[in-house]
């Protein structure tokens, strides 16, 4: 080996590519693209001197040397969060980073004064994909199902229901918009009007606007959907669609006191709103004529 110096952010993408079965899986994990993670996989293997990885075309499969050092850097994984969770415990100071949906995370924004705790600091991480709560990648999880991890600890929120939604001209309409990412709800219109959609947009906040101009019907969460003025469900709740909401939190930080204080804000602030997360709407009063 030589004396390139290897620091903890080699080993964290390592984890990420050998965890994710190759590049494509590992740019999930790590947020960096898949090009970025090979080139640095083929620098830490230049480092150490050792071949790592089998690159077969189904993905990367790790050899001898890739398992003993996947194990190797597990350990200081688990060294370093031991670290971190000893320095939650300590100082309350630290961001408290929040994980959900483009929705949840609007709806908490537009209700930021009755979750935020005096003297913290929140962090927003809006992605459909989750953010991994294990390994620190954020502090509170809003998750549609129930975690079955042993060290996280979940608190039921609501359920929440989707349906149809269109201006009152257009929900008729036989044309489709969606969105182009893998959430339930898209891949609900993808099977089940896929020949009707007519336009797609990457960002479910864009879908919203393009609802709002009248270009069709889309599936929305009750709770954006009835909020909106220029929109009316064009359909009933998708009961294939309704899901648990819950919180979701590592074991050991729900005991820091910000932490706490903010999974009951945010839970109170849900409860508050259920009716309108569980779509309790006269659907017959918002679709006369």
């Amino acid at each position: 080996m030589n004396e390139t110096k290897i620091d903890w952010s080699d080993l964290q993408n390592f984890l990420a590519v050998a965890r994710g079965g190759g590049l494509a899986g590992g740019a999930a994990i790590s947020g960096l693209s898949a090009p970025t993670l090979g080139r640095h996989m083929l620098a830490l293997e230049r480092a150490l001197g050792e071949v790592l990885f089998e690159r077969l075309p189904r993905g990367y499969d790790l050899t001898q040397a890739g398992k003993e050092l996947l194990e190797q850097a597990s350990n200081v994984e688990a060294r370093v969060f031991d670290i971190e969770r000893r320095r939650r415990a300590t100082n309350t100071g630290l961001p408290i980073h929040i994980s959900a949906g483009t929705w949840m995370t609007r709806f908490l924004c537009n209700g930021i004064n009755a979750i935020r705790v005096p003297g913290s600091r929140l962090v927003f991480r809006s992605a459909e994909a989750q953010h991994n709560i294990e390994r620190r990648e954020a502090t509170i999880g809003l998750r549609n199902r129930r975690p079955n991890e042993d060290n996280l600890a979940a608190r039921k929120s609501t359920r929440i229901a989707f349906a149809p939604y269109a201006t009152p001209e257009a929900r008729t309409n036989d044309d489709w918009v969606a969105s182009t990412t893998h959430s339930q709800s898209a891949n609900w219109v993808r099977a089940q009007r896929g020949e009707q959609i007519r336009v797609e947009v990457s960002s479910p906040r864009s879908l919203l606007d393009l609802l709002r101009q009248g270009v069709g019907q889309g599936v929305l969460p009750c709770f954006v959907g009835d909020a909106e003025p220029r929109l009316v469900r064009s359909g009933p709740i998708i009961s294939a669609l309704t899901h648990e909401q819950w919180l979701v939190v590592h074991n050991d930080d729900r005991h820091i006191e910000p932490v706490r204080q903010t999974v009951d804000l945010i839970a109170a602030l849900i409860r508050a709103n259920r009716a309108a997360f569980e779509g309790v709407t006269d659907f017959s009063r918002d679709n006369r004529v």
